[in-house]
């Protein structure tokens, strides 16, 4: 369960920028709060802005960390890490990029797990556990390459430091050599989190899992979401069927090298996706079934065939889930639903939280939101950086209607249009 995620230093965000999902003392909507022992966290952040404001860029910050942590036991010695800092600056641009992740993990302990970074090594990396309300320390990488541990981890830890390189993360290091006390923290980072900034990859996921032994599953799954979506399809069929490969692109295909021999693949899996449609005749009365291939059918209608895995697979585990534009090609009925899905305690029972960056105004209703879930990213015009903040920071009254205070500009992350000539 992810409770605060902060980046300074990176893209678009020169200083420090931070989504909290503690939740505020405000009292409304406790069913949109997760708990988790003794904390407590929001089940949906929703965040919005101008287009270029910076909130996908929010999304690539959380992302490119995650990323860089699961890679970290694979990179090679002098491999770069890929960061862009705040490049409008020369101040900043020189300097190394920061993140942090607040979490509870599977042992049900508060974790706190930062490092800061350039695109050539890791200058800080830390991490600490909460036994009680004080942390502990399990480990402190210092600039100058030194650590620092706690009594009760130094003899397990300190060994490991020279397993490990500058542009690798130590607790990653340290977890591939058996250390227990980063093992954890790290599952959760590896794998209790997911981020989508690319919808190409949420279809390439949804194609592992619809031809997978669990594929009846998802499909049931899906099934169900299209009924409650209200999307006149009453049942899915799926045929993974196995296509020889063009003997003419065959020298464009990937192979394997075996005992001096290379092998190529000589076929190549294909998803046949059939939606079935119960049609009453007019004349008749008579119940009639149409079949469509699954490309006929909407785009909304095809993205969340896309999302249905997804969703199964998050809320059945209890993950924290990031998508980037939720409400593409989906009619904002069918958003609306899918956040009701995170909403619902009785759906919605391992606490998987769901956070998105949308442009759909009709989300912003405190009927359906908190004002702490609510965050909102602008671009400041003179330093060309993103400021991210919270509802939770204005006076907004119970009663009042936040979507046309927010587009009269009212909270700012609007766009400034300008009605002057083109030409």
């Amino acid at each position: 369960m992810l409770l605060q995620f902060s980046v300074e230093n990176f893209m678009s965000f020169r200083e420090k920028a931070t989504l909290r999902l503690e939740p505020s003392k405000d009292r409304e909507h406790q069913e949109n709060i997760n708990k988790k022992g003794d904390y407590k966290a929001l089940k949906v952040i929703s965040t919005f802005g101008a287009n270029a404001a910076g909130k996908t860029n929010l999304f690539k910050a959380m992302t490119h960390a995650l990323i860089l942590i699961r890679t970290s036991n694979t990179r090679q010695v002098n491999q770069q890490l890929g960061i862009v800092p705040f490049k409008f600056s020369a101040e900043s641009a020189g300097k190394p990029s920061r993140f942090e992740f607040q979490f509870i993990a599977a042992d049900n302990k508060k974790y706190i797990y930062g490092f800061s970074a350039d695109n050539i090594k890791i200058h800080e990396e830390y991490l600490f556990r909460f036994g009680s309300r004080k942390p502990t320390k399990i480990f402190e990488r210092k600039e100058d390459g030194t650590f620092e541990f706690t009594v009760r981890e130094k003899n397990s830890l300190l060994p490991l430091t020279q397993m490990n390189t500058p542009n690798k993360f130590f607790i990653a290091t340290a977890t591939m050599w058996n250390a227990q006390s980063t093992k954890v923290p790290l599952e959760w980072l590896s794998s209790g989190i997911d981020t989508y900034t690319d919808l190409n990859v949420l279809t390439q996921d949804s194609i592992m899992s619809y031809q997978g032994e669990e594929s009846k599953d998802y499909i049931n799954f899906a099934e169900k979401i299209m009924g409650e979506a209200d999307i006149n399809i009453s049942k899915i069929d799926v045929q993974v069927k196995k296509i020889p490969i063009n003997p003419n692109l065959m020298p464009l295909m990937p192979g394997i090298l075996i005992d001096g021999q290379f092998i190529q693949p000589q076929e190549q899996t294909q998803l046949e996706v059939r939606t079935f449609h119960e049609v009453i005749d007019e004349n008749s009365g008579n119940k009639n079934v149409y079949t469509l291939a699954l490309a006929e059918e909407s785009q909304g209608t095809q993205m969340l065939f896309n999302f249905s895995p997804l969703l199964k697979r998050v809320l059945d585990e209890g993950k924290t889930i990031v998508i980037d534009e939720v409400d593409k090609s989906l009619h904002p009925a069918v958003v609306k639903f899918i956040i009701d899905l995170f909403r619902n305690e009785e759906i919605n029972k391992k606490g998987a939280q769901l956070i998105v960056t949308t442009h759909d105004t009709s989300l912003l209703s405190l009927n359906i939101f908190r004002r702490d879930q609510i965050y909102l990213v602008q671009k400041d015009k003179k330093t060309a950086e993103s400021i991210m903040y919270s509802l939770d920071n204005y006076s907004v009254r119970k009663g009042e209607n936040i979507e046309k205070g927010y587009l009269l500009g009212r909270y700012g992350a609007v766009p400034d249009i300008q009605t002057g000539d083109i030409i």
